[in-house]
């Protein structure tokens, strides 16, 4: 289910962000919290996906489009979840004929390299490394 209008949001963020939690504390590396993704959904600059089963969550996932001057990818920002491999049989190829539908050239996601291995899986092929250099 996208979380699409202000109701879906507001009635299925609080599941999300469940999901979401341990993803943002634990991989992200300060780039947002929870609440800087809420906040994005709100702003319609991120969008939400969340997968039910048996009418709990199992699997939620904000993304955002990025329009480079000669490709529209979408970024996957966090995802998380209980029974990844299921929702990556079952979900995944929906999203990705989804992106297509929606003008997608391609999907991506800045991961840390065990994820990098398991998206392999998915049809995701190493592209970039990310260095940082802290600026305080």
């Amino acid at each position: 289910m996208f979380l699409n209008t202000p109701e879906l949001i507001d009635q299925h963020w609080p599941a999300a962000r469940e999901l979401l939690e341990p993803v943002v504390s634990q991989a992200a590396r300060g780039e947002f919290t929870t609440e800087d993704l809420h906040g994005l959904l709100v702003e319609r600059r991120a969008h939400a996906v969340v997968v039910f089963s048996d009418g709990l969550a199992h699997l939620a996932m904000v993304f955002e489009f990025r329009l480079y001057p000669r490709k529209q990818v979408i970024n996957v920002m966090a995802v998380g979840g209980h029974d990844l491999t299921g929702a990556a049989v079952s979900f995944w190829p929906e999203f990705v004929a989804w992106a297509k539908e929606s003008g997608t050239d391609e999907i991506e996601a800045c991961t840390a390299p065990a994820m990098t291995r398991v998206l392999r899986h998915l049809g995701f092929t190493h592209t970039y490394d990310i260095v940082r250099l802290a600026c305080h």
